[in-house]
């Protein structure tokens, strides 16, 4: 279904109306894909980028998730 124009300033009205909602949806939207990638592209740049031994997805994973529990604790504890 193409976008109609209405829709299009609809958008770019809320987009410039709510900026921080956006970067926030924006950072889960990456953390997400790089924690599940589900496109084709997205599991290939993980396997280019992984190849050469600079990085090691697995221990990049193992660290997104101590920090994700740390920040849960301390979230938890502020309640």
């Amino acid at each position: 279904m193409k976008t109609t124009q209405a829709q299009r300033r609809a958008t770019e009205t809320y987009r410039k109306k709510n900026p921080e909602r956006i970067r926030y949806q924006s950072a889960l939207g990456s953390a997400r894909s790089f924690i599940e990638p589900k496109t084709e592209k997205m599991k290939n740049n993980i396997k280019v980028a992984t190849e050469d031994g600079h990085f090691n997805y697995l221990d990049d994973l193992k660290s997104l998730r101590e920090l994700i529990d740390d920040r849960i604790k301390e979230l938890e504890a502020n309640k």
